[in-house]
């Protein structure tokens, strides 16, 4: 390794030392006092941050979080503390319809979904198929049921106009802002080789700008500190879209930049280690007066794959309330969750809910171990660390014996519902297939 190659990671080591990593919760309210609990119980500690709910800054982290239980059954999700903020901005409320146009990995989707609830509905875009299966990997670990995913270039979405209440547009960008932990991003996006970017986010604002209800609100955002792509489309936006600007509020929990080219109340971060990485938001709307009519939703529900009734949810396990939001649907050998508000998208749009399983050679329903949308089946409640030891020696692989007789059962930890198990020769066993 040359000397260069040593003194970056080098470098790299001694940010992640120093750097405080921020998580959010992202399991149901009444679960949060428990996932806490099994924090706790392997060794991490956090203060709350204030800016935003659920959000929090590690003070201990004895091993990575991403390595704890509650980060590998999507009980938490680990995002920086910076790349939170354009939900925050956006402020989009519950039942809400929103667009994230560049959704993958899922961070910011992920936030919004706790933010709008069930009965609110995302369509999460990623014009990567690599990065869509990260997306949807993610969004299923978490159990978001309320987002729908599609593959679609983002300056051209196959849906109608004004379709959306709210946008969120983080688009590709230079990273400028992750210069502490990428050291040569600036060497590698500087002069012009920003210029396709730079076309290619004023393409996704133009397409935001047609798929906006009159009124909605839109929030772009990027992690560099380049101005071209920060002010420099803050005024592309108004002057050449017409987007009407909206002041953001002081967030007395960042240390913010002054904004350049007498740009209005943006959020400008420069990278602090330790702290946060570099960042720009923006807040938009779109004037009344846009278009004439707002584009509606299908009047008419499309049936998306074989629904399974209500009885058949229950024999599976499930808690049946989950139908109170959507439908439970096969699609040839796959089995997803189809959101009440899907059901209205145009036929001839391509796009998938959240996995839940696979049906056999035999025809049965075999859902994903990671759903936790359960009923009162019957389970096994692993408590404390001897517990956890257990838990990870199933997942690592091992197994245990059991009486029950069932297909599958449901693992806890101290009551906390984490994933289920499968049944084979008497033993419990962990797996995803």
């Amino acid at each position: 390794m040359c000397v260069a190659s040593k003194n970056i990671e080098s470098k790299n080591r001694l940010f992640m030392k120093n750097y405080k990593r921020s998580f959010r919760f992202v399991c149901k309210a009444h679960e949060e006092e428990l996932v806490s609990q099994l924090l706790q119980a392997q060794g991490f500690s956090w203060d709350s941050d204030t800016f935003t709910s659920h959000a929090c800054r590690l003070i201990d982290e004895p091993f990575p979080l991403g390595s704890s239980l509650a980060a590998f059954f999507g009980l938490i999700y680990i995002q920086d503390r910076a790349s939170m903020l354009p939900p925050v901005a956006l402020q989009a409320p519950k039942s809400a319809l929103v667009l994230d146009m560049c959704a993958s990995p899922g961070s910011k989707t992920g936030q919004l979904a706790t933010m709008i609830g069930d009965d609110g509905f995302i369509i999460g875009n990623e014009p990567s198929p690599a990065r869509l299966a990260t997306l949807r990997r993610n969004l299923q670990q978490m159990n978001l049921f309320q987002v729908v995913t599609c593959c679609s270039e983002g300056q051209r979405i196959a849906l109608p106009d004004g379709f959306f209440d709210y946008i969120q547009l983080d688009p590709p960008c230079s990273g400028w802002g992750t210069i502490d932990r990428n050291p040569k991003v600036m060497e590698m996006w500087k002069d012009d080789k920003t210029l396709p970017l730079i076309r290619l986010q004023k393409e996704l604002l133009k397409e935001a700008h047609r798929l906006l209800k009159p009124g909605g609100v839109i929030v772009y955002s990027t992690c560099t500190t380049n101005v071209e792509e920060n002010e420099k489309q803050v005024i592309y936006a108004q002057e050449e879209l017409g987007f009407l600007f909206e002041d953001l509020p002081d967030l007395p929990e960042f240390v913010m930049d002054t904004p350049l080219m007498g740009c209005g109340a943006v959020w400008r971060l420069s990278p602090r280690p330790g702290d946060t990485q570099g960042f720009f938001v923006a807040r938009f709307r779109k004037s009344t007066h846009a278009m004439p009519e707002q584009a509606e939703m299908n009047e008419e529900k499309t049936l998306w794959g074989n629904y399974l009734s209500k009885r058949h949810v229950e024999e599976l396990g499930l808690d049946a309330n989950i139908l109170k939001h959507g439908n439970i649907s096969i699609f040839g050998e796959s089995v997803h969750f189809v959101h009440h508000k899907a059901e209205l998208l145009p036929k001839e749009f391509a796009w998938q809910g959240m996995y839940m399983g696979k049906v056999s050679r035999a025809g049965d329903v075999q859902l994903s171990p990671r759903v936790r949308v359960l009923s009162d089946m019957a389970c096994v409640d692993f408590e404390g660390m001897k517990g956890i030891e257990q838990i990870k020696g199933l997942l690592c692989g091992q197994s245990l014996n059991t009486e029950f007789t069932e297909k599958s059962i449901l693992l806890r930890w101290n009551g906390l519902a984490l994933a289920r198990l499968k049944i084979k020769n008497k033993r419990l066993i962990w797996t995803e297939r």
